[in-house]
């Protein structure tokens, strides 16, 4: 964990094994808000207020107190303070991050025995965690829970009542109370790629508190994209331009942000991409309604234009298969073609075991039964890659192809629309992987998820993808992996939306959908046995399931079966086709 003093007062019992732990842009007209990385409720604190001490606690009930308090921010987290001595009370700093545990039933109190006239003593609290948030919002979890301790130190006020004198920073939740995002909630810092066309989003998990939408932007202005995410992506924010005031407040709707006289030298591009970057950082404050950023130095507007993202990231709503009737779209029983591609597909010559499709489908990549992968677009079928154990190919936004050995992770390749073998990009892969069983690169097209094994362990991680400005990937950042997830196994990984992945696992029993968002804790929902392939669908609440020439949607509570005539369900990737 890399909250300040929370590391000096945890210490972890149990060690963590296995983890590795294009267009040009307008330069006016208003942003309208995106998606929210999770739903957040209003600005204000919240209404949830906890017991403060009573006379005659012991420590025991004081920390426990303490703990339990400290679920709510309201008042600065006022309730929690009263039970720190006041110099502690001053010092202590409540959202420097989170420790999430199993919840309270599991925590262990052990209390010294302390005599009548003793005026200090401690109380170590032992605890499951499941995961972390660090002083900038990030969140971490775990492939187990692990054993951890903090301690507290107590003293007796000139009342005779125990305070706590020193406490390590940040609260304690447990993982129901954080995944309700009851105290804290997600939000998305939105950051460019490297080419200015898609938005690519960090999620952070602050208190919900009034302040919360000067923390966005302090967080988006001053500080910098988590450090896995990185290599992938640009900001407007760059070289002396600062925050000219901190607090932030929206107002009618709009939230002026005040910067320093650096701005006054930015090209219009930039003031444009700044306010673009803020807007949709701050469209997640769904509760205060925030849909225009006003720039400005020293009281006055810069009347920065916006840059509405030229590419959406959302999928058409058709399952896209092929059946006995052809290759297309599939709505009302019935198949819409589509030009230069429907008609190599149905024809294809052997059987198709996988397909994956561009926005609108006009770029396919196709694997037969050989294991050859080929590339489908402009009435013909083209081989781009031909050496054993493929996996299932991906396609990115930008018009490449990526496909890799399920024996060699280490030897990805990214092929260009021209399909020759010169036009192929090595990528290094994992180097401590063994295998790799699936792939699949974001709508945005800055970042990898792959299903890898090493040392026996399937782990879900998620690594930035470099690229030039023209969008052609060069590298990607296995060196910093962001690992999300640890099942026992994985069938098949998609990117449901822009921040969530979902991955069809199994514990050799039944497969299920995790539904993990990058950045934040899983939800795991069930699905049909016979599931072998997952694929994004919208509205993102929707998701597309296959398996056994059987076709399911699932929107609600349980899946609801499409058709029985179907052979391969294609997994499309949205966003916009590149060169």
């Amino acid at each position: 964990m890399r909250v300040g003093r929370m590391l000096r007062g945890a210490v972890v019992a149990l060690a963590l094994l296995g983890l590795t732990a294009c267009a040009s842009l307008p330069v006016t007209g208003d942003v309208r808000p995106g998606l929210a990385a999770g739903q957040s409720g209003g600005g204000s604190d919240l209404a949830f207020v906890p017991q403060g001490p009573s006379d005659g606690m012991d420590p025991k009930d004081i920390v426990r107190g303490f703990i339990d308090a400290a679920s709510s921010p309201k008042d600065s987290w006022g309730i929690a303070r009263q039970f720190l001595t006041a110099d502690e009370a001053q010092k202590w700093k409540p959202d420097a991050g989170v420790t999430i545990d199993t919840g309270s039933a599991e925590r262990r109190f052990d209390v010294p025995d302390v005599p009548k006239e003793a005026a200090s003593t401690s109380v170590h609290l032992g605890l499951q965690q499941t995961g972390t948030v660090d002083e900038t919002g990030a969140y971490s979890g775990a492939p187990v829970n692990r054993a951890a301790e903090l301690m507290f130190t107590l003293a007796k006020n000139k009342d005779g009542q125990w305070r706590i004198s020193a406490a390590p920073d940040g609260i304690v939740l447990d993982a129901d109370s954080f995944a309700a995002a009851d105290v804290f909630a997600p939000y998305a810092l939105q950051y460019f790629d490297p080419t200015w066309t898609y938005l690519v989003p960090d999620v952070r998990w602050f208190p919900k508190r009034e302040n919360t939408a000067s923390r966005i932007v302090q967080s988006l202005v001053s500080g910098k994209p988590s450090p896995w995410l990185a290599g992938s992506v640009r900001t407007a924010f760059t070289g002396d331009i600062a925050l000219g005031r901190n607090a932030v407040i929206p107002d009618s709707q709009i939230a002026e942000v005040a910067l320093n006289d650096a701005a006054l030298k930015a090209e219009p591009i930039t003031l444009a991409r700044m306010r673009t970057q803020l807007e949709r950082s701050l469209s997640s404050l769904s509760g205060v309604g925030v849909l225009q950023v006003k720039l400005t130095v020293s009281g006055r507007d810069l009347e920065a234009g916006s840059t509405p993202v030229p590419a959406p990231t959302t999928v058409d709503p058709r399952p896209l298969v092929l059946t006995d009737k052809g290759f297309g779209y599939l709505a009302g029983g019935e198949l819409s073609p589509i030009a230069g591609v429907s008609a190599p597909v149905a024809n294809f010559p052997e059987p198709i075991t996988s397909i994956r499709a561009a926005s609108g489908g006009q770029r396919v990549a196709v694997q037969g039964a050989s294991g050859v992968v080929y590339a489908v677009t402009d009435g013909h079928a083209d081989e781009i890659d031909g050496r054993p154990g493929l996996i299932p190919p991906v396609l990115d936004p930008f018009g490449y192809i990526w496909t890799v050995p399920r024996t060699s992770p280490s030897s990805i390749l990214a092929w260009s629309n021209s399909g020759s073998a010169s036009a192929s990009r090595p990528i290094a892969g994992p180097p401590d992987a063994g295998q790799i069983t699936a792939t699949a690169v974001s709508r945005d097209g800055a970042r990898l998820a792959m299903a890898v094994t090493a040392n026996g362990q399937v782990r879900i991680e998620v690594v930035a993808i470099t690229r030039d400005d023209r969008g052609a990937p060069t590298a990607i950042g296995v060196a910093d992996p962001n690992v999300i997830a640890w099942p026992a196994a994985a069938l098949d990984i998609a990117w449901l939306d822009d921040t969530t992945v979902g991955v069809l696992a199994t514990d050799g029993v039944a497969p299920v959908l995790r539904q993990q968002q990058v950045g934040g804790p899983a939800r795991t929902v069930d699905v049909p046995a016979a599931t072998q392939t997952i694929a994004p669908a919208s509205p993102t609440t929707t998701v597309q399931l296959f398996g056994n020439g059987v076709l399911w949607v699932r929107s609600g509570p349980a899946p609801t079966q499409v058709s029985t005539n179907v052979k391969v369900l294609a997994v499309q990737l949205g966003g916009q086709l590149g060169g």
